[in-house]
């Protein structure tokens, strides 16, 4: 793989914007109508359950955002059941994704109140 030496300052923008949109989820700021993360970032890595549980209500709150694509290893079945114990409905998800998660039955029935 080429490495240009930004690796860092790539990951660096990318743990901004993952902040600054999930600041936009929280303050249903219009603006804000997507949320990617992947598995390979530590911000995402680094989510307590906690965490998770707290974007799962500000989802459900949200009014703007269009798009959820949690990919690449960025959830598990637990991850997962967290995020929706409280994300049990929303007004303006129109896409989700979760391609390249290792999800099992189990982390599915967990949407069953979303869906």
């Amino acid at each position: 793989m080429f490495n240009d030496g930004n690796d860092a300052l790539y990951e660096e923008e990318d743990d901004e914007e993952w902040f600054a949109n999930l600041e936009g989820i929280k303050e249903n700021n219009p603006e804000t109508t997507e949320l990617e993360g992947g598995g390979d970032y530590y911000y995402v890595q680094d989510m307590a359950d906690d965490g998770w549980e707290e974007l799962g209500q500000d989802i459900a709150s949200n009014t703007h955002l269009k798009d959820l694509h949690l990919d690449e290893r960025a959830l598990n079945d637990h991850k997962l059941s967290c995020l929706f114990r409280r994300l049990t409905r929303s007004s303006s998800i129109a896409d989700v994704s979760f391609c390249d998660n290792e999800l099992s039955a189990v982390g599915v029935r967990s949407m069953v109140p979303f869906l």
